[in-house]
């Protein structure tokens, strides 16, 4: 049996050309598993920066509220704070006034140290 180089050529050129064949499927169907990725991944995308705006438009509703919270906080401790220089003011008025100490009601009250019993007295 002995082939010639004709048939010999063709099989060769026909074994190639299935091959590019099947090559060529193959790159298709990853072309379109990559293009299925690509969109799911523009979707997520997509889906995330919604997600971020709408956190956005949250925060910024809060802002305002959150806003007259700090500054009311402050008023409150200005009033505190002006309360207590009133009543500082008011103790040294009075105690001008009264020559009198002015007590501080939360200072802790000072324990005196018991005397010592004195057994012998001293001579003159």
């Amino acid at each position: 049996m002995t082939f010639n180089l004709e048939t010999v050529l063709a099989v060769v050129i026909s074994l190639i050309t299935l091959n590019l064949l099947f090559i060529g499927f193959y790159i298709a169907s990853v072309l379109r598993e990559v293009k299925k990725t690509v969109r799911k991944a523009g979707e997520v995308i997509d889906e995330v920066d919604q997600t971020v705006k709408d956190g956005i438009e949250k925060v910024s509703a809060m802002e305002k509220p959150l806003q007259a919270l700090a500054m009311t906080t402050a008023a409150f401790g200005g009033i505190i704070k002006t309360a207590g220089a009133i009543r500082t003011a008011t103790q040294s008025i009075m105690s001008a006034e009264n020559d009198t100490e002015i007590v501080d009601v939360e200072a802790k009250p000072t324990k005196k140290a018991p005397k010592k019993p004195k057994f012998f007295k001293k001579g003159k």
